[in-house]
């Protein structure tokens, strides 16, 4: 542990972890967060299409290849309407979500290492290209059928390695984030992932549609072309962000520099104003509490489309309005509604911290509100090799942040996410599936808080490694509740265990 300063200063888990200089976030201009949120809109739209299609598609091929060892059912039944297809389909379409997250997860390794390689605009065209190869796969199995077609679209995901929804997401938030103010962060992310949202509505209606008018191949030839026009826009439309030439040297080689976004969530050690030592444990469970929200809450989209598709007899156009009801009212949420709560209650804890201090008269700053002007006098963090390193002085003397009613927001809407979906267990009825998907949207935003948090609480090089951890963080959880539902086998024993 390096010495103190000569005149220290107690930090905690409101101090940013990595205090080091930003760069000019507002010579972009607003122009370029808005052609990154229609960015965010065109990608999301081009990931969702085949959706809703998905499920349906499983189904049909389960169906089929149940039938190749099964006697055809009598006339006048529902072919496909057999207790041991659905337990299969479920199993299928689980075990589909729990490859892509797995692969998803090493994507976003692969994406954070392109990020400070190759700067932020590349590995999002990366991200792009290689979903365009994954579909090109994917209509391969659709047209083949069968078990061979399940087995196709399954080891399609082996491509998510390179390229997939995971390492867009990371690629596009850690854009927004370079190309915004401190101040306006996390309003910004809450914006993207609502236009994300929005696209994926849009995507899931358009879905159902066009497999219900031209077949169920056709989801997946439109969105082949819509990863190639996503693919153009983003080379001629987004400007270049170089990348950060402020890269940690205590990750400087090998492995360890490759999985530096685990190292976020290990403990710091700080230097208290009496000398005496304290581990902060802010963004370890911060962490934990995103993946139990994701844990508990992660499977209900899917789950949505399974329990209407066979209790309720839904259609692909049928879930494509219910799942596009449920994004569609997310997008809204988080796009209009999020960034005004966001911005109305950091006012108000401002307000209500400032009457307090009026009211004992205390002489000390607000360091929950204000990043410390004089960054000299704090206690340096020690490092995660046997080298010393200062922090060295930021020049955003009057810099306002914080992120205490961010942690409020995520405490709460985690809070209002499980009693939300804990409500779904009592659908009994086709329009209350409805009613469920429409109110959900609105516990949304902890994971754009989440993100919003961790990013003040890390330099401006740890940005990409912040946003990895908790989409990794986030992708495990995912991966953990899709591991359990596939074991669940039909629907409505998912709903009963909710």
């Amino acid at each position: 542990m390096a010495s103190n300063d000569s005149n220290p200063i107690d930090v905690d888990e409101n101090t940013p972890l990595l205090l080091q200089k930003e760069p000019e976030a507002g010579k972009y201009g607003n122009s370029v967060l808005y052609l990154a949120l229609l960015c965010g809109f065109l990608v999301s739209v081009s990931f969702g299409v085949t959706q809703v299609p998905m499920i349906y598609v499983f189904r049909l091929m389960t169906c089929d290849a149940y039938y190749q060892t099964h006697p055809e059912p009598a006339n006048g039944l529902e072919r496909c309407e057999v207790r041991e297809i659905e337990a299969q389909t479920a199993r299928a379409v689980s075990l589909l979500a729990a490859s892509t997250t797995l692969f998803g997860v090493a994507n976003l390794f692969v994406t954070g290492w392109t990020i400070k390689k190759f700067g932020v605009k590349t590995a999002l065209l990366i991200s792009v290209f290689w979903p365009a190869v994954r579909l090109a796969v994917q209509n391969l199995g659709v047209m083949a059928g069968g078990n061979q077609g399940i087995l196709t679209l399954q080891l399609s995901q082996i491509i998510t390695v390179l390229g997939g929804p995971a390492g867009y997401l990371l690629s596009l938030n850690s854009y927004v984030s370079e190309i915004t103010e401190s101040s306006s962060r996390t309003g910004a992310l809450g914006k993207l992932q609502g236009c994300s949202f929005l696209g994926t509505a849009s995507a899931y209606l358009a879905g159902g549609l066009i497999s219900d008018y031209f077949g169920i191949l056709a989801p997946f030839q439109v969105t082949l072309l819509l990863f190639s026009a996503s693919c153009i826009y983003i080379f001629i439309c987004l400007p270049r962000i170089p990348p950060s030439k402020e890269v940690p040297s205590q990750l400087s080689g090998g492995l360890a520099k490759f999985l530096g976004p685990l190292m976020i969530f290990k403990p710091q050690k700080w230097t208290l104003q009496n000398g005496q030592l304290r581990f902060e444990y802010g963004t370890m469970l911060l962490g934990a509490g995103v993946f139990l929200g994701v844990l508990a809450t992660g499977y209900i989209p899917i789950l949505l489309q399974m329990y209407g598709t066979d209790i309720f007899h839904f259609g692909t156009t049928e879930n494509g309005y219910l799942i596009s009801l449920n994004s569609f009212m997310r997008g809204l949420f988080l796009t209009l509604v999020f960034p005004k709560i966001i911005s109305v209650g950091r006012t108000w804890m401002v307000d209500k911290a400032r009457s307090k201090d009026a009211e004992t008269g205390a002489a000390q700053t607000f360091r929950a509100l204000d990043v410390p002007g004089n960054i000299n006098r704090a206690a340096p963090i020690e490092p995660l090799d046997d080298q010393e390193e200062p922090i060295e002085p930021s020049d955003s003397s009057d810099e306002r942040e914080t992120f205490d009613f961010d942690l409020m927001y995520t405490r709460y809407s985690l809070l209002a996410d499980a009693l939300l979906t804990g409500a779904a267990s009592f659908v009994s009825k086709g329009w209350q599936m409805y009613l469920i998907s429409a109110l959900l949207p609105f516990a949304a935003g902890t994971g754009a808080a989440a993100k919003g948090t961790i990013l003040q609480m890390c330099s401006a090089s740890e940005r990409a490694d912040a946003l990895s951890a908790i989409s990794l963080i986030e992708m495990v959880a995912q991966l953990t509740t899709s591991t359990c539902i596939c074991h669940c086998g039909p629907p409505e024993l998912v709903a009963n265990s909710l």
